[in-house]
């Protein structure tokens, strides 16, 4: 873990506004924004994901919105919403971010971190998890682009599918072979750390056959 945020990723005006919702409700900086700004600084993002682990505390953390980004100097809208996942947009400036406000009910898998720059982030086993079940649920480049810099940080995917299965129990190597068959490598997100399309090709093809011997040994 970094011992700062990489400003690059997260603006100070978004830390703020992070505080300020941790201040009044416990939850945690999760996604693209945790794992490259507190982690990897690989690349940028435009999402805030902020994860709590109580209903109660998540309709908190809505109602506390407008008050939390007004301390923050931010302008914030409620795009949509449902009883345990409310998208806003928040901007700061010149820059604007989706906002996620979730509520996930199921435990953490290993706890938070001690605070980076007075911000709670996801563990990195959880955000490890998390990005596999990604690639079920969305076809976004950026998810192959931020497991191709976890396997280069030590973290092959298929080492993490014991901490994926206990993020969605419908996670199985064969089928993620299947879907990697046809992932869009493209377009990609905007890199801190070098990366073309091609390349990253070529690390879809060759997860694909991995994951292709994990679900077919011998």
């Amino acid at each position: 873990m970094r011992s700062h945020f990489d400003r690059r990723v997260v603006p100070e005006a978004a830390l703020a506004l992070v505080r300020a919702c941790q201040a009044r409700v416990p939850c945690h900086l999760a996604g693209g924004a945790a794992l490259s700004g507190a982690y990897l600084a690989h690349r940028l993002s435009d999402d805030l994901d902020l994860f709590c682990h109580d209903a109660t505390e998540h309709r908190t953390l809505v109602a506390e919105l407008p008050a939390a980004a007004a301390e923050a100097g931010a302008t914030v809208r409620i795009v949509r919403g449902s009883p345990s996942h409310v998208r806003a947009s928040a901007s700061f400036g010149d820059r604007t971010f989706e906002l996620d406000l979730v509520h996930e009910s199921l435990p953490d898998l290993e706890a938070p971190p001690p605070p980076i720059d007075d911000v709670v982030v996801e563990s990195l086993a959880d955000l490890r998890g998390a990005k596999l079940t990604c690639l079920l649920s969305r076809s976004e480049p950026r998810d192959l682009v931020d497991l191709l810099f976890l396997e280069r940080a030590g973290f092959p995917p298929e080492a993490d599918l014991a901490l994926a299965l206990r993020k969605d129990a419908g996670i199985d190597p064969g089928v993620l072979a299947w879907l990697l068959a046809t992932f869009p490598v493209e377009p990609l997100p905007r890199m801190l750390l070098p990366l073309g399309a091609e390349e990253l090709r070529r690390y879809r093809d060759a997860l694909r056959e991995r994951m292709r011997a994990v679900a077919l040994p011998g």
